[in-house]
């Protein structure tokens, strides 16, 4: 999920929320408060784009689209493949599983729900399982000549909450809910979510990520380490949310694999939960 900072970066301006500023790529990719000794990655300078591109986005974002009231189950697997949906459904209403669920319409519960097991990685925090698995990944991608760093990890409330506001300040609320999760209903704020970027080379925005090798490259290997691509092209009506190939989330090696080779495009199609195109305040 996009961190605010992105968007301050394209308008070229700085913003303050509360005791945050944001500015050109200024907005903090971590949470810290309360963890101590952790520390925030440093900011990351990137050049202020048109005011017109963040007018474009907007538009988009906000443009109708036909959403589906559920999405349809895949066919009933057999074996381990179906005892990996029966459990994974099982726990993903638990806020401090590795596999739980949240979306638009499956808010963290508690809502401010804070993980306990939180440790620095590669200058952001995640919890511990997602913090080893993404050092296993960083690692094989730079020996496959395709490196990546972290961008943004453990979001807290408090600062999801500050992330958001400043999306709908800018871009208006419907604009927001497409780029940004609300408070409560972020993969960020569950410690197991992770934003990468390409270890130098030329493109160094979110804009740009999807036409880079790195995302290729995760596309194939992120299940190998526990991961899936969250927000997919293509599944705006089920996620919620513009394509985000960036976006990790961690939910451990063998249900990232079964979801791979299931050819479910998504987590609520694999799981046959319901779509979660909007708010449930959003009718």
């Amino acid at each position: 999920m996009r961190p605010y900072r992105v968007l301050a970066a394209r308008a070229g301006r700085v913003l303050t929320v509360g005791a945050l500023a944001f500015g050109p790529m200024a907005f903090g990719s971590t949470a810290t408060s309360g963890l101590s000794p952790l520390t925030a990655a440093p900011a990351v300078a990137a050049p202020a784009l048109a005011e017109r591109a963040v007018a474009e986005r907007a538009s988009a974002a906000v443009r109708p689209r036909p959403f589906p009231d559920s999405v349809a189950p895949l066919p009933t697997p057999h074996g381990p493949a179906r005892e990996s949906v029966q459990d994974w459904r099982a726990r993903a209403d638990d806020a401090a599983s590795l596999l739980v669920v949240v979306n638009k319409r499956r808010p963290l519960a508690p809502l401010t729900y804070e993980p306990t097991d939180l440790r620095a990685v590669d200058g952001v925090v995640l919890r511990a399982p997602a913090a080893d698995a993404f050092a296993g990944l960083a690692a094989a991608a730079a020996t496959a000549g395709v490196p990546v760093r972290a961008r943004s990890g453990y979001r807290s409330y408090a600062d999801q909450e500050a992330t958001h506001a400043a999306w709908e300040r800018a871009l208006g609320a419907a604009a927001a809910d497409a780029q940004s999760a609300r408070a409560g209903h972020s993969e960020h704020q569950t410690g197991l979510a992770v934003d990468v970027m390409p270890v130098g080379g030329a493109c160094q925005d979110f804009d740009c990520f999807a036409e880079t090798p790195q995302a290729a490259w995760l596309a194939d290997n992120a299940a190998r380490f526990g991961f899936v691509v969250r927000y997919a092209n293509g599944q705006e009506a089920v996620t919620g949310y513009t394509p985000e190939p960036w976006h990790l989330r961690y939910v451990g090696v063998e249900p990232a694999s079964a979801l791979a080779a299931s050819g479910a495009a998504s987590v609520e199609e694999y799981l046959g939960l319901p779509a979660a195109p909007t708010y449930a305040d959003a009718g």
